[in-house]
């Protein structure tokens, strides 16, 4: 990795942190604990589809590093263990949904962006079977499997969104400034 690319992807995580950490700290939207749009995503979604020297290992560093420092900003270790594991999942299920759908072979943009919002998603419903694992083993339960309705509805939602964010991101970037950022600047 040169140091343009370092300083790069430091960027990226600290912005993944701080949205994670700002939809810690705000008001939930419903009424139901650990439901969130999941707002990090939108950064490890660009890493995976901005293309040029950007690769899927650097997606998994953004989002495992990610989950660590917006832990250390809102103090909350369960939540980065939470993070982690439901982090390495949905960055997997994206990694493999992203090779999955068609690709553009003729663009400097690889993968097609159409299909953000669907990997997204993908990436959405595997951090809910992450979390729901990790709550499994934390509380020595299966009972907590009774909100996976409730969290599977919320991750469509929310995936959805975070891929429509990521789409109109790297589509409203200015062309210029995209390929700085495949290129490393």
């Amino acid at each position: 990795m040169t140091v343009k690319k370092i300083t790069l992807l430091a960027l990226f995580i600290s912005f993944a942190a701080a949205l994670s950490a700002l939809e810690t700290l705000l008001p939930p939207i419903v009424p139901i604990p650990g439901i969130r749009v999941g707002l990090g995503n939108i950064v490890t979604l660009f890493i995976l589809y901005a293309g040029g020297c950007w690769k899927v290992y650097d997606a998994y560093i953004a989002a495992v590093l990610r989950c660590f420092l917006a832990a250390l900003i809102t103090g909350s270790f369960l939540s980065a263990v939470y993070g982690l594991v439901g982090g390495v999942l949905a960055c997997t299920a994206m990694a493999a949904a992203r090779t999955i759908f068609p690709k553009n072979p003729e663009s400097e943009q690889k993968y097609n962006t159409i299909f953000l919002p669907f990997t997204g998603i993908c990436g959405a419903v595997f951090h809910i079977a992450g979390q729901m694992l990790t709550a499994m083993v934390i509380y020595g339960s299966k009972y907590v499997l009774a909100y996976t309705p409730v969290f599977l509805a919320s991750a469509i939602i929310g995936g959805a969104f975070t891929g429509i964010c990521a789409m109109l991101i790297i589509k409203k970037l200015p062309k210029k400034l995209m390929k700085q950022i495949r290129n490393q600047m």
